[in-house]
């Protein structure tokens, strides 16, 4: 069992670095800090922290509101500390840090793995519907999944979607889309036969997420080493949806993140004659992979956030000017 993880987010860096000096001191738990909403954001989604101390200040800007979804989908324990002059969202508010600390460790047991939950099979028989959608996203992206699922119909094509997640991460993932979402959303299982109105996810942290037209499109695991610095990978899905555009309508989209992973998977899409779509500079959050798509070549359309989604369900290309 690991330490478990905590955070505290506190604007102000000199009192930021004393209350983790002091959490040095006591031990038994990762504690991690951060001074803007974008460092929280990233460490939130990326450690999955269990308790969330939240300076005041912080608190009551509206930034903090963009977190809450995020911090409630991970079933976090948050408490307030400082001097509040609004509601703070509900949460337990403490008058000094001393007492935010107490709270912190209280109780604290090592982290346990959390297990996957389980699925039931998706009935077979099922062609696909003839088409496929395949989304690729790493920071930023847990948002910018929902904007784009949104407007995804109850018969959409069959979706499969790589998002970089900390193990752990992807059973709550799965739980919030599926209840925000019309169409079904299932943690991707190999051979599992891919059906129209179904989201799959990649929810297995130790393996690939791929596509085959074995006896009609299936999802495939695969336990190969680790592509662009990832397992799963985008690039993998990706690459895997370019060798079979040639038999079915294959649309992509490559979403906020850092890095490049999906950026050559995108271009061989492209190449494959799928229509490819990178999310553009001022809607990511961090514009990182699809940036690099974007210089590759592999995009056929650079869209903001809001327009995506349209963009992968109407059969005709939405295009706008291409970002450099």
């Amino acid at each position: 069992m690991s330490h478990p993880v905590l955070l505290i987010v506190d604007p102000n860096n000199a009192r930021l670095g004393a209350l983790l000096r002091r959490c040095e001191e006591q031990g038994g738990a990762t504690v991690l800090g951060a001074t803007t909403p974008g460092e929280a954001y990233v460490l939130i989604e990326s450690h999955l922290p269990r308790r969330v101390a939240v300076a005041a200040e912080f608190a009551e800007s509206i930034e903090f509101d963009a977190l809450a979804d995020i911090l409630t989908m991970i079933d976090a324990g948050v408490v307030v500390y400082g001097q509040v002059r609004v509601p703070a969202g509900g949460y337990p508010v403490l008058s000094s840090p001393e007492q935010m600390l107490a709270r912190l460790f209280s109780g604290l047991q090592p982290a346990r793995p959390t297990p996957a939950r389980a699925i039931d099979p998706a009935p077979t028989g099922s062609d696909g519907g003839g088409g496929l959608i395949l989304l690729g996203a790493s920071t930023g992206g847990i948002t910018a999944l929902e904007a784009v699922l949104a407007s995804f119909r109850a018969d959409c094509p069959p979706t499969m979607i790589v998002q970089h997640i900390r193990p752990g991460f992807a059973d709550g993932l799965i739980r919030r889309l599926d209840q925000l979402l019309t169409p079904r959303v299932v943690a991707a299982e190999d051979n599992m036969p891919l059906q129209r109105g179904v989201i799959y996810l990649a929810a297995v942290p130790d393996r690939h997420l791929g596509v085959s037209l074995r006896a009609g499109p299936r999802a495939r695991l695969s336990a190969t080493p680790p592509v662009s610095g990832h397992r799963p990978s985008v690039d993998v899905l990706f690459s895997d949806g370019a060798a079979i555009a040639d038999r079915l309508d294959v649309r992509a989209a490559l979403l906020t993140g850092m890095g490049a992973d999906g950026a050559q998977g995108l271009c061989a899409l492209r190449r494959a004659g799928a229509h490819t779509i990178a999310q553009d500079r001022a809607t990511s959050v961090v514009w990182g992979m699809p940036r690099v798509a974007v210089e590759m070549g592999g995009a056929v359309d650079v869209l903001p956030l809001p327009r995506i989604g349209s963009g992968l369900m109407s059969r005709e290309p939405v295009r706008i000017r291409r970002q450099s």
